[in-house]
């Protein structure tokens, strides 16, 4: 096919109603790239024999030496669909297909979650040989949360003939249970979103019944609501499956053979015979003229006839495929072959028949029977909506932030203009303009030389190229660009006189945009107007910022409604933007477009607008969006877009510094530009000055410092080892007597876990006398400690405890809850507090952000679910956030069932009124709880955290202020989450513990932040607070005079913080402690001769194996294990080298788990020392992992330089 001119695609995007929007989806090497170089060879871009080896979007290096896609790519193809059997009556209609093809590596699922968004369909591939994959799932829930409709694509079907050879027969169930796998995917999805809204109509049900019928009258009347899910599975007799091989050229869809054959067997139409293609009906043997169902046959001709009857789908689809590859692979005998392409009538030369390769003959012939392009485009037609049939769908999830179950439940009416014109996707007129929305869905980094209006080597090339009319529009695209510069200057250019803005001129957007007289530039000469626009282009890069800059920074969005031109002045809003909120007001900034492109995969085709449903991508984005975000002409009245849903979180850090050291501001600014261009990145720049890069995986992260070093910093990058986050738990043994807590080092003093011989040992060591006096008493219960602040006038006693291994894991799981309800919670208190606090608070979120990048929390395990939490996911989680703490109470209270050391009027009491917060950053998994007594002297007496209430957040405290002053600001991880305090007037004679509530939480927050062992997060730790005394001098007055600032409470608060915190670590030592380790899921699929070596693997990276099971009717295993991520740098390529590439792992992150092992453990029983001897010669990897964290953090860590030295000798002449 000749080469689609970009003009004629441009013309395209004007009709909305013909645009399909699709995105490629699927497990890493199941043939997306394949698939789409077959769909671009039917626009001319890439010739037909190419198809499947050039990867076209594959345009990364690396991403070809690897075979594997790492970014997804855009391309616009032109398909034109002839309806009609006859020459005198045909219907042709033309359709612009924007094509995305994403990667299908679990390091690069944020590419799966921009690529969705921006699309309204989806061709879901799955490889016929390994089914359906953890990745198959994690797409098709990204397609189900996006509201993205589906299309199954069974690919590789030609393995099932040449390298496990089945039969027809045995490759029709095969293919009938990989399409129940699929749907019962989809079928959990479903489930999941009827819980949600069967228990949100159950609340409105009962709102209305207590309004009806008062508080207390049980309900009676409750009718759930019968809801066909019919539309959601995928059946090939409804057209929305495909059978194929990419590799090979081919695909079909029964309606295919159902054309071919309905004439034969005496059907009416094609319509009657496709619901028969596929499931138990069959050709009646003697008529060859009627359609029987398997009861009809069994009647005929008897059971057994009836049970080696070939289906339809059988005899008249797969027969003949297999009747193919057996004439042309398999046995290649030429007569057969002839047969063959005389009855399927296609063309094939001569050279192709005669030549040595088998597979490309099979091609060609198979390309000519059943091309797989054609397939494709017409299903992608047929079946996909376009964007004015999706968006109402889409939207309003998007803009109402409702649940999916409700946006399918009802149609929801638009509000006002704005949603009018997003659910209707109208792009307006000169005359009519419509509010301009768009979403941009990630930045993508481009180098300045593949841009075309910087690429000076295709000038040339491309003017020849150009019609009169393009050149024309390329001008007045050039005097657009250069008055919207001119009016961003402070003095106009005299450019600016060519191109007044007429009143009729305005853009779509309601943007005012200069337009030049069409019948003055027709009166134009052509060279002379191409020489006028290079030089208008040379006096504008004078002026561009982006000009000076090697890698420019272009926005992948999609436009939902309006029309955007080049030179508009359009709105960026961040994700965090709030029209309704003054304090996010830095979150929206407005921008110039600059330029406006048609994505074409490796190539940019300037356009000079983009109208309402349109993929494009936008230059001017850059410094204020940062991934994503929404584009807008009134951002007070158009809807900011919610954020994109991704299934990966960043979890692999490592510290990066420039081997040259003048260097640093190239590194800085390559990690700008890396953050932006990168969807699943995080920088952090420490307050030490060291940048630390966040990434998804190993393989992410090599992505990231190829670009560093090649194309963003472009200088030689010193990357640290890889830096992996842990959690600190204890657990209910006993701890090690001769450990305990101190500071050593003379200078800037380090706290330590040292043992007394080492003490003792230690001649440099500091003394520990000027220590908070520390009271452990013998006949106190474990954990429990009594400390005093460094002046004496209070003592805090707090006891230390492990949580029950199920409450931990809750937490865990439902952080994000416990931190909507903080959330409320703290929005009350502020309005309370004033402005005062609401300038601690405003940098909350900027705050929390950071710890979030720092340590990454482990709210999602997608495994080992107890008792608790299956009982949890029959009940569904409430909507409102004033009925979610009561449903978390219930279950979190449920945890502690039968939990040893933990009685039920304890927990009960917690419940109630006990539990004071949650930590680290307030909704962490660990628990700060007030004993009864002082529950009682506290300010929020007989009141339930979970039950948040408008309150004197200080109780009985005269006067509220922050507790850092409106004028500071921290930037240190660990005053992120400080909540305010209050402060006394230093006259009072007496404190209690309502004056320093604020304070206790905030030591708290601080000890489960960094906890003793490493400085990581604590996991799975309760503290109680069992007393708090303020001591009195025998005059009556407190020791004002006291050391350290005295009795202020200013002062004082810092001191309690320090003690509370100090107090929690010395309590948490006297349990056993223990590690919590990040850990991967691990999928293989490998074949049983390989097995033995892949056990052996990750055995020696200290996993274990979750599962092992063999799939049904094929050669393979399928292992999960769980390996930690410490341990898994170089596992991939460990066990591609082992197994010679027979065994390719996936992995995931699945959470924290701890390790059973005491890092201070050392052998002291009589069998331990028998066994082991004393030096305990065994390695002790807890306390190997501890110590590399601490030497990493530049702590104190124990450890012999000399051990079993002898003096040497000194012989006498």
């Amino acid at each position: 096919m000749p080469v689609v001119p970009p003009s004629k695609l441009a013309q395209l995007q004007r009709n909305v109603d013909n645009i399909r929007n699709v995105c490629v989806l699927a497990h890493v090497d199941h043939g997306k790239t394949t698939l789409s170089d077959a769909l671009l060879a039917t626009n001319g871009i890439i010739s037909n024999k190419l198809a499947g080896k050039i990867r076209y979007l594959d345009s990364r290096e690396d991403e070809q030496e690897r075979g594997i896609t790492m970014e997804s790519s855009g391309i616009s193809l032109y398909y034109k669909l002839v309806r009609g059997s006859t020459d005198s009556n045909t219907e042709a209609e033309e359709f612009l297909v924007n094509l995305i093809d994403s990667p299908g590596h679990v390091d690069f699922a944020s590419e799966v979650a921009s690529a969705a968004r921006l699309s309204d369909g989806a061709l879901v591939l799955v490889d016929a040989v390994e089914g359906v994959c953890t990745q198959t799932v994690s797409v098709l829930r990204q397609a189900w949360v996006e509201n993205v409709h589906p299309i199954l694509f069974l690919n590789k079907i030609d393995r099932l003939i040449v390298e496990w050879q089945m039969t027809p027969s045995e490759a029709y169930v095969h293919m009938q249970q990989l399409i129940e796998q699929v749907n019962a995917v989809l079928a959990g999805f479903w489930e999941g979103d009827r819980l949600s809204e069967d228990s949100r109509k159950l609340e409105e049900a009962k709102e209305r019944w207590r309004e009806t019928h008062g508080e207390d009258a049980p309900m009676t009347e409750w009718y759930l609501e019968e809801k066909d899910d019919s539309h959601i599975y995928f059946s090939p007799e409804q057209g929305n499956v495909m059978f194929g091989s990419a590799i090979d050229g081919w695909a079909f869809r029964v309606n295919h053979f159902a054309r071919m054959f309905a004439e034969k067997l005496g059907l009416p139409s094609p319509a009657k015979l496709q619901p028969l293609m596929w499931g138990e009906y069959f050709i009646d043997p003697k008529t060859k003229q009627r359609v029987l169902t398997r009861k009809q046959y069994t009647k005929l001709y008897g059971a057994s006839k009836a049970a080696v009857a070939l289906p339809l789908f059988v005899q008249l689809c797969l027969v003949p495929l297999w009747q193919v590859y057996e004439s042309v692979l398999m046995d290649h005998n030429q007569e057969k072959i002839d047969k063959v392409i005389g009855a399927l009538g296609i063309k094939v030369m001569s050279r192709d028949r005669k030549g040595k390769d088998h597979r490309a003959l099979l091609t060609v012939i198979m390309q000519g029977w059943l091309p797989l392009a054609q397939t494709c485009m017409v299903a992608i037609v047929e079946q996909l909506p376009s964007p004015a049939a999706a968006q109402p769908i889409r939207l309003p999830p998007l803009v109402n932030g409702e649940a999916k179950s409700q946006a399918d439940k009802k149609v929801v009416e638009p509000r006002n203009d704005v949603e009018r014109a997003l659910f209707s996707c109208k792009a307006g007129s000169s005359t009519e303009t419509e509010p301009l929305v768009a979403y941009i869905g990630k930045i993508i980094s481009i180098p300045k030389e593949s841009l075309p209006e910087f690429s000076k080597g295709k000038s040339k090339s491309d003017r020849v190229a150009m019609s009169a009319d393009e050149m024309r529009a390329l001008g007045r695209d050039v005097l657009r660009r250069e008055l919207a510069v001119s009016r961003e200057s402070a003095a106009g250019t005299p450019l600016s006189v060519l191109s007044p803005v007429e009143p009729s001129s305005c853009s779509a957007s309601g943007v005012a945009t200069p337009m030049l007289s069409a019948d003055s530039v027709d009166k134009e000469d052509s060279d002379i107007l191409v020489s006028a626009v290079n030089e208008k282009l040379s006096l504008q890069e004078d002026s561009d910022p982006e000009v000076e800059e090697d890698e420019i920074l272009v926005g992948f969005g999609r436009i939902y409604s309006g029309t955007v031109r080049v030179g508009d002045k359009v709105w960026a809003m961040q994700p965090k933007f709030k029209a309704s909120n003054a304090s996010t007001q830095s979150y929206l900034k407005q921008i110039t477009v600059r330029a406006l492109y048609m994505m074409m995969g490796r190539e940019f085709v300037r356009l000079q607008e983009v109208p309402a449903g349109n993929v494009f991508g936008i230059r001017g984005v850059a410094g204020a969006i940062l991934k994503s975000g929404t584009l807008a002409s009134d951002p007070q009245k158009c809807p900011n877009l919610a954020a994109i849903h991704s299934e990966t979180y960043p979890i692999v850090r490592v510290a990066l510094e420039p081997i040259n050291p003048q260097d640093m501001a190239k590194l800085v600014r390559g990690l700008e530009l890396l953050n932006q261009a990168d969807p699943c990145v995080q920088v952090i720049s420490q307050a030490t000055g060291e940048q630390v890069l966040v990434t998804a995986g190993e393989l992410h992260l090599e992505r990231c410092l190829k670009d560093l070093r090649e194309r963003f910093a472009k200088c030689e990058i010193h990357v640290s080892e890889p830096i992996v986050p842990y959690r600190e738990g204890i657990v209910r043994q006993s701890g090690q007597p001769n450990v305990f807590l101190g500071e050593v080092g003379s200078s800037g003093k380090l706290l330590a876990i040292i043992s007394k011989a080492t003490h003792a040992v230690n001649d440099d060591a500091d003394d520990l006398s000027d220590e908070p006096k520390t009271k452990v008493s013998d006949n106190q219960p474990r954990g429990v400690v009594s400390m005093a602040t460094a002046n004496g006038l209070v003592t805090v006693t707090v006891q230390v405890e492990p949580l029950p291994e199920k409450t931990t894991r809750f937490l865990q799981r439902h952080e994000d809850d416990i931190h909507r309800i903080v959330k409320v919670s703290s929005s009350q208190r502020r309005s309370k507090l004033g402005a005062a606090s609401d300038a601690l608070v405003g940098n909350e979120d900027e705050s929390e952000a950071a710890v979030v990048a720092a340590n990454i929390d482990s709210d999602a395990e997608d495994g080992e679910e107890d008792e608790g939490s299956a009982s949890e996911a029959r009940v569904a989680k409430p909507s409102k956030t004033s009925e979610l703490g009561p449903w978390l109470q219930n279950r979190l209270r449920a945890t502690f069932r039968r939990a040893k050391g933990w009685e039920p009027q304890r927990v009960e009491h917690a419940m109630s009124s006990g539990i004071w917060s949650f930590g680290p950053r307030r909704m962490g998994p660990n628990m700060l709880i007030y004993s009864k007594d002082m529950a009682e002297r506290s300010s929020r007496t007989h009141e339930s955290w979970f039950k948040p209430r408008v309150h004197n957040a200080f109780g009985a405290s005269t006067e509220a202020t922050p507790m850092l002053s409106s004028g500071e600001e921290s930037d240190s991880e660990e005053n992120t989450g400080i909540p305010e305090t209050s402060e006394v007037s230093g006259n009072n004679s007496h404190f209690s513990v309502r004056d320093f509530e604020e304070s206790i939480n905030t030591g708290f927050q601080l000890a489960t932040q960094s906890g003793p062992l490493c400085f990581e997060p604590m996991a799975g730790v309760a503290v109680t607070i069992k007393n708090f005394a303020y001591s009195i001098n025998s005059d009556g007055g407190s020791s004002s005079s006291a050391a350290d600032g005295g009795g202020g409470s200013s002062a004082l608060s810092g001191q309690i913080i320090t003690t509370v915190r100090d107090a929690i670590r010395t309590g948490y030592l006297q349990w056993s402690p223990r590690l919590y380790l990040a850990m991967y899921t691990c999928d293989i699929q490998a074949t049983s001769e390989v097995l033995g070596k892949v056990y052996a693997v990750i055995n020696r990276r200290r996993g274990r194996i979750l599962s092992e099971e063999m799939r049904e009717g094929t050669p393979y295993f399928t292992i999960k294990a769980a390996i930690p991520i410490v341990e898994s740098f170089g596992f991939a390529d460990e066990i591609r080298k082992r197994t010679s590439g027979a065994a390719i792992p996936l992995l995931i992150f699945r959470g924290f788990e701890p390790l059973d092992t005491d890092p201070f453990w050392v052998p002291s029983t009589e069998e331990e020392l028998e066994d082991l001897g004393e030096k305990a010669d065994r390695e002790n990897v807890a306390k190997k992992y501890m110590e590399k964290v601490r030497k990493r953090k530049g702590l104190f860590v124990e450890r012999k330089i000399v051990e079993h030295a002898e003096k040497q000798r000194t012989l006498k002449k």
